[in-house]
């Protein structure tokens, strides 16, 4: 019997500053909760993700998941709000297993003019191992 197991959480450290403005990446579907932290801002959102994740349904795509949290940059605490998006990524050719993407898109509450938007890829660490 195979038994999934459900996604949980996942850190991305992120090493060069010129691709992002993040340093780390922090979501937990568990805590349903999800943290930014970058050079002078910091975000701590929840995840309103409602049913379980189950990435292994072919059905599962545009997994949608609204957020809501505090967002931080030194000077200001303001409100932000947004939503947190899981869809299918094209497997190149030679690969194998499935790929996901996770996009976030944020938005300041207070501030029309500031929003955050960015993409991840996921891939099981293994070849045989399922993502989810």
């Amino acid at each position: 019997m195979n038994q999934e197991v459900p996604l949980k959480r996942f850190e991305y450290s992120i090493t060069d500053p010129a691709l992002y403005r993040f340093r780390n990446v922090d979501v937990d579907f568990e805590k349903k909760c999800l943290r930014l932290v970058g050079e002078g801002l910091k975000v701590n959102a929840t995840i309103y993700s409602g049913s379980g994740v189950e990435l292994s349904d072919e059905l599962s795509d545009g997994l949608v998941f609204s957020l809501e949290g505090i967002l931080e940059d030194g000077k200001t605490i303001n409100t932000c709000s947004g939503l947190l998006v899981l869809h299918h990524a094209i497997v190149r050719k030679g690969q194998s297993g499935k790929a996901w993407h996770l996009s976030v898109y944020l938005y300041d509450d207070h501030d029309d003019e500031r929003e955050i938007r960015f993409n991840l890829a996921m891939q099981p660490m293994s070849e045989n191992a399922p993502l989810n």
